[in-house]
């Protein structure tokens, strides 16, 4: 009998063991077979497929154990720009379904090269099931020729011209403008970016906006951090022109924040400056302005460019004129100064001006056209005010204090108490109010997923009817062909339909009649 009672307590334990092992498995394996018993719809094969600059085509086949599926919608987002489409796609009521759905990408819906689309299916049977595919997340390309690509450090090249020695050349030229660019502005890359080198204007033209300005030979994108341009061989002069003219505006928006405005006049300027080569054109268009007093104010030039393209080569020649006449009056540590101030993001591009050189842009502009013996764009009175520096840069002068007695002191001290007595009493209230705010907030969380739970019925929110509409792509900037002039925009698909589920960074789920579970298709 006592060894009997001895064996009792390793028994429970056995007992107990197989027990706890057997919950434990029941506990990981219930959750799956719910799931499959709750959602009945799988996909078997999902594909994108780009034709620029026409059309992507959209595919899914997916079969349903329970009910014929009847409906199908496809959600796209472009992330860069929050813009978001909903499409509803037509189905033939069956239990296994194929779908296609073309995208537009051209005229309105423009996708430029390079950007990003994310998108997933939703998918509905006759008895209310709904299935959300995973995001799929892919790059829009120029499909139509085979590129060929290249990296070293940040730089990345693609190209497709098979001319013996083109990609080395290329390569080591941007090479050789990474480091010119940082000796002119004391910058350097902290971003990968990518130069798409087409071989023939009409090809380049063909990949760009269509509201592009018909003299724009090469453009960059410094929000997708790339650049278009064409160089037709090793000896081309466009290879010293535009590659160090799109790389200076990735540069310059690569290490000033979105939040500093720069006027398009400087970022021009600069880039024309830190070019290889200048167009004898923009010389000759800038004499004919100087001969006829008919420079361009800065004010027209701050924002775009014009539209003509005279106009616009006009307003090339004097933005590099200006940038050249600031490195030669004020120096180089002086405008290496100016962006340092502005890749901190703490000053205006007026402010920034006035700490490093000591002008703000309409005294700039004033002695520049004195230097070049025009017409003053400031009255006497004006030009008398110097440029005030802003008061985040200058050393405020502190008042010597006076001297006190031992009355003084112990006053202060007082005063210096009751300031310390409010400040505590005001935090504790401060604190005790939140505290009963969070401990509100909980409760309506807590009623709210009460109220969730009793919701059996999921109903899928109703398919936009909008279709895409144009907006604007944000800033992008270019420079001319010879003899030519800017830069302009071009539109995208901007739709206020919400995208994917807000607040899960796993992706879409997959929902039913019977509840949700996460998708793992």
């Amino acid at each position: 009998m006592l060894v009997h009672h001895e064996r009792l307590p390793l028994l429970i334990r056995i007992l107990s063991s197989l027990v706890a092992a057997w919950l434990l498995l029941g506990g990981l394996v219930s959750p799956a077979l719910a799931k499959q018993a709750a959602d009945p719809i799988s996909v078997t094969t999902q594909s994108q497929s780009v034709h620029f600059p026409d059309y992507i085509d959209f595919q899914l086949s997916a079969v349903d154990s329970l009910a014929p599926i009847i409906s199908a919608a496809i959600h796209l987002s472009v992330p860069m720009f929050d813009a978001n489409d909903t499409e509803t796609v037509s189905v033939t009521k069956s239990k296994n379904v194929t779908i296609h759905w073309r995208m537009s990408i051209s005229g309105e819906n423009y996708v430029l090269p390079g950007m990003s689309i994310t998108y997933y299916w939703e998918l509905t049977d006759s008895i209310g099931n709904v299935h959300l595919s995973k995001y799929i997340n892919f790059n829009v390309y120029d499909t139509r020729f085979p590129w060929q690509s290249t990296t070293q450090g940040y730089i990345h090249i693609h190209w497709y011209n098979t001319l013996p020695g083109f990609s080395q050349a290329l390569l080591s030229r941007a090479k050789s403008d990474q480091e010119h660019l940082a000796q002119v502005t004391g910058l350097s890359y902290h971003h990968a970016f990518d130069l798409w080198i087409y071989s023939s204007q009409s090809a380049f033209r063909s990949a760009l906006p269509p509201d592009t300005f018909e003299w724009v030979g090469g453009v960059a994108f410094p929000p997708l951090n790339e650049a278009f341009f064409t160089v037709t061989s090793p000896t081309d002069e466009t290879l010293i022109r535009d590659m160090p003219h799109e790389m200076t505006h990735l540069l310059l928006h690569q290490t000033v924040p979105d939040r500093v405005d720069i006027p398009r006049w400087f970022d021009e300027g600069l880039a024309v400056y830190c070019q290889l080569f200048q167009e004898p054109e923009l010389t000759d268009r800038l004499n004919e302005a100087l001969r006829t007093h008919s420079l361009l104010p800065l004010s027209q030039i701050s924002e775009r460019f014009p539209s003509s393209s005279d106009a616009a080569e006009l307003a090339y020649a004097e933005s590099w004129n200006l940038v050249t006449y600031m490195y030669q009056t004020f120096g180089k540590t002086n405008l290496e100064h100016l962006f340092q101030l502005l890749s901190s993001g703490k000053l205006t591009f007026d402010e920034a001006l006035q700490a490093s050189i000591s002008e703000d842009e309409a005294h700039l502009e004033n002695q520049w056209h004195l230097a070049l013996h025009q017409p003053p764009t400031l009255s006497p009175a004006e030009m008398q005010t110097p440029a005030v520096p802003p008061a985040s840069t200058t050393q405020l002068r502190l008042p010597t204090p006076a001297t006190s007695d031992s009355h003084d002191t112990l006053l202060l001290l007082l005063g210096t108490a009751l300031m310390l007595t409010a400040l505590v009493g005001t935090m504790l209230l401060l604190t005790s109010a939140r505290h009963q705010r969070l401990q509100a907030m909980e409760a309506v969380q807590a009623a709210e997923q009460i109220l969730a739970i009793s919701r059996r019925d999921w109903q899928a929110p109703p398919p936009s009817d909008s279709s895409p509409s144009s907006g604007p792509f944000g800033r992008w900037l270019g420079r001319p062909t010879p003899g030519t002039g800017a830069s302009g925009g071009s539109p995208y698909f901007n739709i206020d339909q919400p995208f994917g589920l807000p607040g899960t960074g796993e992706g879409p789920q997959t929902r039913s009649s019977q509840g949700s579970e996460p998708d793992d298709d």
